[in-house]
């Protein structure tokens, strides 16, 4: 497999339409118990929770002779795995801009999506009886980065139920998948007045506010008036979100620090509050929020 080119580029998905990535999957024969059908309102979800499981996409068709067969095999080796390795197929005649964002040239692609970043595997039908190696070769990736994955009882694990979620965040993961960003805030929200120090309201809240600010806003556009006007504070800003939002991480970093040379109290206080922001969407544990951080704490102190 090649190395990663990062995390879906978000920003390219400005009018989101559809339902969530916890949806269960159609076509191919039987859902699998371990997929995910992916929609706009599901990529966030799918990114966050590829931190913990290495997620098989899969960007498909009808179109694409023997799709169902494929998506057969693909189905029957992941769920040989117990819940080890979670399968995401992308529709791409429903999700045409979930494909595009995805960078998929030709049906089918199969892509690994893994801590957050993605990774192109094959733009083609590959045999059944390679995709158990395949698997294989997956499973081995997610414990060289460090993930913990459940060891198979009998030769197949049985998936470990999930703990159910606070009604909040529930509520707020609802709200997302109808696209509903304005009441997924509300409910992180309040669900932070109830428990200020719930992690993952706050890397929520976080998330979904950068979803908000970038929802409107054109990729190639922001990044034009952010190189054309280097002082303009806003401007960066923005650009920043999307750097964020299309994986670009030490980019949006960079560019928010390298604002703060020089700089008055107001602008300081501005970027110190966006750069905050920005390390809940990444989390404590990405590697370049620590550097950041001190980076941020040199140039402010």
């Amino acid at each position: 497999m090649s190395d990663p080119y990062g995390i879906i580029d978000l920003a390219s998905l400005r009018a989101p339409a559809g339902g969530g990535a916890g949806s269960p999957g159609q076509g191919g024969g039987t859902p699998s118990a371990h997929e995910v059908m992916v929609s706009e309102q599901g990529l966030e979800r799918l990114v966050a929770d590829s931190q913990t499981i290495p997620t098989l996409v899969v960007v498909t068709s009808a179109r694409v002779p023997d799709a169902e067969t494929f998506l057969g095999n693909l189905r029957s080796a992941v769920d040989a795995q117990g819940g080890r390795v979670r399968l995401a197929i992308v529709d791409a005649d429903s999700q045409p801009r979930v494909a595009q964002a995805m960078q998929v040239q030709q049906l089918p692609t199969l892509l690994l999506m893994i801590l957050g970043q993605l990774q192109p595997i094959v733009q083609s039908v590959i045999p059944a009886a390679e995709i158990d190696k395949l698997l294989t070769q997956i499973l081995e990736i997610a414990r060289q980065q460090g993930m913990e994955l459940p060891e198979p009882a009998d030769g197949e694990a049985q998936a470990e139920p999930e703990k159910p979620l606070p009604p909040l965040i529930a509520e707020a993961y609802e709200a997302i998948e109808k696209g509903d960003l304005d009441a997924a805030v509300t409910a992180y929200r309040a669900q932070l007045q109830q428990s200020p120090a719930d992690a993952e309201a706050k890397a929520g809240l976080a998330a979904v506010e950068l979803m908000r600010r970038t929802n409107d806003l054109e990729l190639e556009a922001v990044r034009t008036a952010a190189a054309e006007n280097p002082g303009d504070l806003d401007a960066q800003l923005r650009a920043a979100d999307v750097d964020m939002l299309g994986g670009h991480v030490e980019d949006a970093f960079g560019r928010l620090l390298d604002l703060l040379r020089g700089a008055d109290q107001e602008t300081k206080d501005t970027v110190r509050a966006r750069l905050l922001e920005l390390f809940e969407v990444a989390g404590p544990e990405d590697p370049r929020v620590a550097p950041a951080r001190k980076r941020l704490a040199n140039l402010l102190f």
